[in-house]
């Protein structure tokens, strides 16, 4: 697990791979929350982005957000970024993490 100061988003997956250790995984053609997370404490609300494009997070009152967004080839190797943020907090807090995708033409 990474050390994060409290507050800031956590960005993690259920599986890693030998080739990219700090990556994130997630597999072709499935849906980018049955792998990745994003955690923050006290957040209220997220972004989630993945190569830029914003995606659909659905809302969180335990402070784990998901997306349903389904992961293709072009998604491997790009940056995944968790933004949060609360009524509380005037910036936006963010972590990123590049995305490995397992099962794409590129590996």
């Amino acid at each position: 697990m990474i050390s994060v100061p409290p507050g800031k988003p956590i960005l993690s997956s259920t599986n890693t791979v030998p080739e990219c250790p700090d990556c994130l995984m997630a597999v072709r053609g499935e849906r980018l929350d049955v792998n990745v997370t994003c955690e923050a404490s006290d957040a209220t609300r997220a972004n989630i982005t993945v190569g830029g494009k914003e995606v659909q997070v659905q809302k969180s009152s335990t402070g784990v957000f998901m997306s349903s967004y389904i992961v293709t080839d072009d998604d491997h190797m790009v940056d995944v970024t968790c933004s949060v943020g609360n009524d509380d907090v005037d910036t936006v807090l963010e972590t990123t993490r590049k995305l490995f995708v397992a099962g794409t033409n590129w590996i």
